[in-house]
């Protein structure tokens, strides 16, 4: 009984491990996915840059279409609602407000993430999310 009893606790210990570490390799993903948006978009700013001497807040001014979750077009001035983060122009940064849903791990919370389009930089908000995603 004791084996048994000694085994189940070796097995809630490496759940209590591994757990939070799958949680921050999917958030982590979800990043990944949110800095690929960022590279998309520097680019076309910087050809919005080149083309009219300014950057945009206006997603229809980007000479690429971005797709919401809904596969709707991103248009106009506010933001672009996708699957894991709401993303807004603000000139020469990109911002994306993690969704409440799906749910952000509790170690993050519904942090926002903020892309420099001149130097490439990415923070967050969150000091977790600075320190385990970035």
């Amino acid at each position: 009984a004791f084996a048994i009893f000694a085994v189940l606790c070796g097995f809630g210990i490496l759940a209590s491990m591994a757990i939070p570490q799958y949680f921050k390799v999917v958030e982590r993903s979800r990043i990944a996915e949110a800095q690929s948006v960022f590279a998309s978009v520097k680019a076309a700013q910087s050809r919005a840059m080149a083309k009219d001497g300014a950057y945009t807040n206006n997603w229809d001014i980007l000479d690429v279409t971005f797709k919401n979750a809904s596969g709707v077009d991103c248009s106009g001035t506010g933001g672009c609602l996708m699957k894991v983060y709401n993303i807004a122009l603000t000139g020469g940064t990109i911002t994306a407000t993690r969704n409440a849903a799906p749910a952000a791990p509790a170690t993050y919370g519904n942090y926002v993430l903020t892309y420099d389009v001149d130097t490439g930089a990415t923070t967050c908000s969150q000091a977790n999310c600075t320190r385990d995603l970035i």
